[in-house]
């Protein structure tokens, strides 16, 4: 069983994610960094995961026009949909799933998360720095991906990526 996992972002957490959630999944994993790779043809895989990063309550603009243009391929995919971000409330989570995702997939996909945040502040710029202590009130560096969200996520994943759809 062929997955691919194709993500973008922007300091890193959702690579460290993405590669975490890969460990965890059975078959070829193939990843796919879109800011840095060709985008892929997606029709060979039995499995697609896909996962962006929060900025501004949306995800990346490239990771969207993926998502658009492939759209009536992922609905024939076993599809797993998971972000990084950092707002705890869950109606602001629900409400990034539902400004990430086209309404389509988020109802298509068998696996859906939210995998936590980093905020390294080594890597923001004053600008983001200022954003995160005055929007999320985290005022120095903090890593707070879950590896028991990924893992329930990989383990949803294998149990219903099993089935045809």
């Amino acid at each position: 069983m062929q997955t691919c996992i194709i993500y973008m972002t922007k300091h890193g957490a959702t690579k460290q994610a993405s590669f975490h959630l890969a460990k965890k999944l059975p078959g070829d994993i193939q990843m796919i960094d879109l800011k840095n790779e060709p985008c892929p043809n997606i029709e060979g895989f039995d499995n697609i995961i896909i996962g962006g990063s929060i900025y501004m309550g949306n995800i990346q603009k490239q990771l969207k026009q993926f998502l658009q243009e492939n759209l009536p391929i992922l609905l024939r995919k076993k599809v797993g949909l998971f972000l990084c971000a950092g707002h705890p409330d869950p109606k602001t989570i629900n409400e990034q799933f539902q400004n990430a995702f086209p309404a389509a997939l988020l109802h298509h996909a068998c696996a859906k998360a939210r995998f936590g945040y980093t905020y390294d502040f080594y890597k923001l710029n004053a600008i983001e720095r200022m954003i995160v202590k005055k929007i999320v009130g985290i005022k120095q560096s903090t890593f707070q991906l879950s590896t028991e969200k990924i893992e329930e996520f990989a383990t949803q994943f294998k149990r219903k990526s099993t089935h045809k759809v």
